[in-house]
């Protein structure tokens, strides 16, 4: 028992040190980087929100529809495409259910 609250102890304090390091690097900095930073951050947030597929009837678990997995730009441009593919493939499935309750 005595081992498992600090195998949890252990885990949490990584995770709280792993948090504040983004902000500790940012406060050495300085204010202009921090304000780059977040306006950057803001940005990429609000393109992921934009491409974002949300009528797909293709979700599956081990989509990245958070965008988690991109690491780089190569990842950014095959995320936005999956995402294109999946609203083509949802317009299709609006067009065809149409054309099907008009028949």
């Amino acid at each position: 028992s005595s081992g498992i609250n600090a195998e949890y102890g252990g885990i949490s304090c990584s995770i709280v040190a792993f948090s504040g390091y983004r902000n500790f690097a940012l406060t050495i900095m300085g204010s202009e980087t921090k304000a780059n930073y977040h306006q950057r951050e803001e940005d990429f947030q609000r393109r992921l929100n934009y491409y974002r597929c949300t009528d797909s009837v293709e979700v599956n678990f081990s989509d990245d529809y958070y965008g988690d997995k991109i690491k780089d730009l190569t990842d950014y441009r095959y995320w936005v495409r999956v995402q294109q593919i999946k609203h083509e493939n949802s317009h299709r499935a609006k067009e065809a259910a149409k054309k099907a309750s008009v028949s």
